[in-house]
């Protein structure tokens, strides 16, 4: 069965086109990498919603029944090579109420694939499958307005899921999917409005913002109606005797802290804390940032430190991988030492000043901005690609969480 579709476009679409765009204005973003949304009709009627960012590699299918219920909605990225890899997909029976069955699959790119079927919805059971071996369904990116491949893959995603050893257990029926044709534009009447807001946001983690100024004495950051000044300290130098360095509260390392995937020679390297002093009180400070140098190399660019089974793919908009703080507290340690140091955060005061050096530079603490929270570590690379810094952002100021 073909079925015949309508092209729209707009920002996004929520019960009609939000922000209206030409099909000129669309391709000029398509070209760009800018977020933009697609809204297909057959018959007049709703039938998919593309929501596509490629400078994220991303695109968002979401299917529609006659009724303009949500019935699957399937999330693209984009694979080293360049195409496109099926990430995750959910398809539930309609109306997608708490009641209605639901199949969730996400892939790896690394063939590790996990379900989720609950079939009676998020009233009921929950059944959980992990498998490896499956390799995500790929397709090549679709030029602008050729969306054929994409829609015609789309419907057929639960179909192909469902393989042994799935089979047994998919509690929906298996659609063996439709052809598209996308011709022209739709009928006039659409309903549409302006709207400051997008209804969506590409999946864009959290980018790391002017960590230069919190490392440049006397710089000022605005806190609302206030401003703090900017100071750096030496806190001594940090031994990584493997070269693994953890971020981490000092008073979780008893319970199984990992170190970043990205290691560094072993060796002895300083660090320098940003302390940032409220302009109209002076003896009201925090500590903005902890900044390991391995080398004095400048860096060019940052990337967000992850640790093993980290995968920025599982990043949703504005969001990071962290170290958690629940004792107002964090740490530079090497994993070699870190267990052994797990009770030394008892005694550590961190008011004036409001970092140490413990163990002989074992490891380096400080009081961690605000208290407690979730805090993101950046490595800086120069231009050969070489880690040159580590920095533990503290997200004081508005606008870097």
């Amino acid at each position: 069965m073909e079925t015949t579709l309508a092209a729209a476009y707009c920002e996004g679409w929520d019960n009609g086109l939000v922000n209206p765009l030409t099909q000129d204005q669309a391709e000029s973003r398509d070209s760009a990498g800018e977020p933009y949304s697609v809204v297909l009709l057959a018959g007049g009627r709703l039938h998919t919603v593309l929501n596509i960012s490629w400078t994220e590699g991303y695109c968002a299918v979401l299917r529609y029944d006659a009724d303009g219920h949500r019935v699957a909605a399937h999330e693209l990225r984009r694979a080293p090579e360049g195409d496109l890899f099926l990430r995750e997909s959910a398809t539930w029976a309609a109306p997608a109420d708490d009641a209605a069955a639901r199949h969730r699959t996400a892939w790896q790119i690394n063939g590790r694939r996990s379900d989720d079927i609950e079939p009676a919805g998020r009233r009921g059971g929950r059944s959980t499958f992990t498998d490896d071996g499956f390799t995500p369904p790929r397709l090549p990116l679709p030029a602008f307005g050729r969306w054929n491949a994409l829609l015609d893959r789309a419907s057929r995603v639960h179909a192909e899921a469902c393989v042994r050893p799935f089979s047994d257990v998919c509690v929906l029926p298996r659609d063996p999917g439709d052809r598209h044709r996308v011709t022209g534009a739709p009928a006039p009447g659409l309903p549409s409005r302006t709207s400051a807001e997008r209804p969506w946001f590409p999946p864009r983690p959290l980018q790391p913002r002017a960590l230069h100024t919190l490392f440049r004495d006397g710089a000022e950051r605005t806190l609302g109606p206030r401003r703090m000044r900017i100071s750096t300290h030496a806190a001594g130098k940090l031994n990584l005797p493997s070269g693994r360095l953890i971020a981490a509260d000092p008073s979780s390392l008893d319970y199984g802290e990992e170190p970043f995937v990205m290691t560094v020679s072993p060796g002895t390297y300083p660090v320098t804390i940003s302390l940032a002093t409220f302009t109209d009180d002076e003896n009201h400070s925090r500590v903005a940032a902890a900044r390991l140098d391995i080398s004095d190399r400048r860096p060019v660019r940052w990337e967000l430190a992850l640790r093993e089974g980290q995968d920025l793919l599982d990043l949703g908009y504005g969001e990071f991988f962290g170290f958690g703080v629940d004792a107002g507290m964090a740490c530079f340690v090497d994993d070699v030492n870190h267990e052994r140091l797990a009770g030394e955060w008892e005694s550590l005061e961190l008011r004036n000043p409001r970092f140490a050096s413990v163990g002989a530079g074992d490891m380096i603490a400080w009081s961690s901005g605000w208290g407690d929270g979730a805090y993101p570590t950046w490595i800086g690379r120069d231009h050969e690609n070489r880690i040159t810094t580590f920095v533990a952002d503290m997200l004081l100021f508005p606008g870097d969480d």
